[in-house]
């Protein structure tokens, strides 16, 4: 069910029953003011406020999360160039050539499916298992560059670890339940307003409305969050796009082929 299609059946429900209470269902005084005003709506509320509230919180903290672990993971990327500066020429250029193809592999291909499907290029696993094999492959010799080959297999470690991390993230979404309870909530504090206007109160209409068009606003933005890769709150491609520009600022200042 597409996200477009869930928004307007929710902006429907509002409108449709906001113009059925107001013509049908309209509250008397003292209801508004007994049960209904004192009790019902402010539980109904209540219940709106949270849940939504939970659904921000949701979203943020997995775009956040999400935003970290890129930053990390550009970063173990960073790290492993530079080290493989270190090993013989034919096997530091195959480390770094494996390390540009897989990084361009995750900007090319794992940012389009991360934001349409949800998941992972199989094209980006190939490429991380040969980087790891050329790490693993390195000689050892007596020029004191064992710190240096330990840590670019600590750094594959790392880049394999933010790829099992960008899988996850890429399948975070709200809790279906949760943004259930935030739409029918909202749809209640919508409409309720329009059942307590007394025929003829223009301002009152007006203010109605206003509720209404802001609590939709709410919900439009809770439906369009998705997952930290898209939506409202999306975290794009240009950390490691960076890190690729920086491979090259390391090749011209090394003098590297």
């Amino acid at each position: 069910m597409s996200t477009l299609f869930v928004a307007l059946a929710v902006l429907a429900a509002m409108v449709g029953g906001a113009a059925l209470v107001a013509w049908r269902f309209r509250l008397a005084g003292s209801f508004a003011e007994g049960a209904v005003g004192v009790v019902i709506a402010p539980c109904v509320l209540s219940l709106y406020l949270v849940a939504a509230a939970m659904a921000v919180v949701i979203g943020w903290e997995d775009y956040k999360s999400a935003e970290d672990d890129m930053i990390s993971e550009a970063g173990a990327a960073q790290a492993l160039y530079w080290s493989s500066t270190a090993f013989p020429g034919e096997e530091g250029e195959a480390v770094r050539g494996h390390l540009r193809t897989y990084l361009t592999t995750v900007v090319e291909d794992d940012w389009p499916l991360m934001e349409t499907k949800g998941e992972l290029s199989p094209g980006g696993d190939d490429d991380l298992a040969l980087l790891a094999a050329s790490v693993r492959g390195l000689s050892v010799s007596d020029t004191g560059d064992g710190l240096d080959r330990l840590t670019a297999r600590q750094e594959v470690t790392k880049l394999s670890d933010a790829r099992s991390q960008r899988a996850d993230a890429a399948g975070d979404q709200i809790p279906a339940a949760l943004l259930f309870v935030s739409a029918l909530s909202a749809v209640i504090i919508a409409v309720l307003p329009f059942a307590m206007i007394r025929k003829g109160s223009g301002v009152a209409y007006f203010w109605s409305s206003v509720n209404l068009a802001f609590v939709f606003g709410t919900i439009v933005v809770l439906l369009y969050m998705g997952n930290p890769y898209n939506g409202v709150l999306a975290n794009d491609a240009g950390t490691m796009e960076e890190a690729l520009a920086g491979f090259d600022r390391s090749d011209a200042t090394l003098e590297l082929p």
